[in-house]
């Protein structure tokens, strides 16, 4: 039986054979300004394998719903990307340059997705092609483009209790930013009090799980929801909150 086994093993080591061809991208958030030099920004693609790669740079538009779906189109018009698409040799490194082409009288904060991505093209022509498992990587940045003086207003719209898939009471939230500037929740804390006189604070990964960290873009919503704290017994009353204010 364990022989069996032994030929079992080989056999599937053998057939998923993994060509994984890497490479890596940076920065990952980035600020633009509208104009001047901070409309031109730098971002580096190097190929860390030893296979040749094709790499494809391209940006979208970034809107988010309320539950944080991202919803994306295409904004050619906005950049300059050069060059677009490359073919990194083996363990080679190449800049890339990106300028806004946008108004450069932007009032207001434009939120935007830079992706990398490896194009699925066999580069290497001295190997037949074969039925291996091929993983691309792809890369998605936020890039902003940030008017001077601009800046984040959030603000709590809702907060009631709700059920889970599972049943599990839950604590809803609803933040607005009403802002002309993004916002990162960073080092949230959340101070609620019910009607009964009980308070509970909130704050770092292990109890504000998918919240703290999480961003809002300007003018868009955010809806969140936390495991009711044990520590409260009747209806939530108040929630106050803070967060670091740097967006960048």
């Amino acid at each position: 039986m364990r022989k069996l086994f032994f030929v079992f093993v080989l056999m599937l080591s053998v057939v998923v054979v993994q060509e994984a061809h890497a490479f890596r991208f940076s920065p990952f958030r980035v600020k633009f300004e509208p104009s001047g030099a901070g409309a031109n920004q730098l971002f580096t693609v190097e190929n860390n394998t030893s296979a040749p790669a094709s790499v494809q740079i391209r940006i979208v538009t970034r809107e988010m719903d309320v539950d944080g779906g991202e919803k994306n189109t295409d904004a050619e018009k906005d950049f300059a990307i050069y060059p677009a698409q490359m073919v990194l040799k083996p363990h080679a490194k190449r800049s890339v340059r990106v300028q806004w082409m946008g108004d450069p009288g932007l009032k207001e904060e434009k939120a935007y997705r830079i992706i990398a991505e490896q194009l699925p093209v066999n580069l290497d022509k001295e190997k037949p092609k074969t039925s291996a498992v091929k993983f691309l990587v792809t890369y998605r940045g936020a890039l902003f483009v940030t008017p001077p003086g601009l800046a984040h207003n959030v603000t709590l719209d809702f907060s009631g209790t709700t059920q889970d898939a599972t049943g599990r009471k839950m604590l809803e939230i609803v933040l607005h930013n009403r802002g002309t500037q993004h916002a990162l929740l960073r080092n949230l804390k959340l101070d609620i009090k019910d009607d009964k006189g009980n308070s509970v604070s909130l704050a770092g990964e292990n109890q504000l799980k998918g919240v703290t960290g999480e961003g809002i873009l300007a003018k868009h919503r955010r809806r969140f929801l936390i495991p009711r704290p044990e520590g409260l017994a009747g209806k939530v009353k108040q929630i106050d909150f803070t967060f670091d204010k740097q967006a960048f």
